[in-house]
């Protein structure tokens, strides 16, 4: 739910709907889904290294995610200055976020386990 839902809805943005609500809500939608992800991350934070090891885990682990999106701004403006006009533009900056939740999402589904590592 946390990153195939924002994918799913951003895969969707990218065709660039005629009616302006429906991209409201395909937005929206993306950017609410995102909650689950931002409340299971908090938890597995704890589930790994307990109470005393959380927060530098935390940090440890968010800072990766602080440095590409730093970084995301300048490739999406210089996507959108590469492209011949704004639509297809936009197109590639939504499924490149789609392909990002979804590298994401099979990553964690593969890799995570909530064996605690730390005391």
């Amino acid at each position: 739910v946390a990153l195939f839902g924002p994918a799913a809805c951003l895969s969707l943005l990218s065709n660039i709907p005629d009616e302006v609500r429906i991209a409201q809500i395909l937005l929206g939608g993306a950017v609410g889904l995102q909650a689950f992800d931002a409340a299971g991350f908090g938890a597995a934070t704890q589930e790994k290294a307990g109470n005393r090891w959380a927060g530098l885990l935390y940090s440890l682990t968010s800072l990766p995610g602080v440095m590409i999106g730093s970084v995301s701004v300048s490739v999406t403006g210089q996507l959108l200055d590469m492209m011949p006009d704004n639509a297809s533009g936009w197109t590639a900056v939504f499924q490149l976020n789609s392909a990002v939740c979804i590298v994401g999402a099979l990553s964690f589904l593969l890799f995570y386990d909530s064996k605690k590592e730390f005391d």
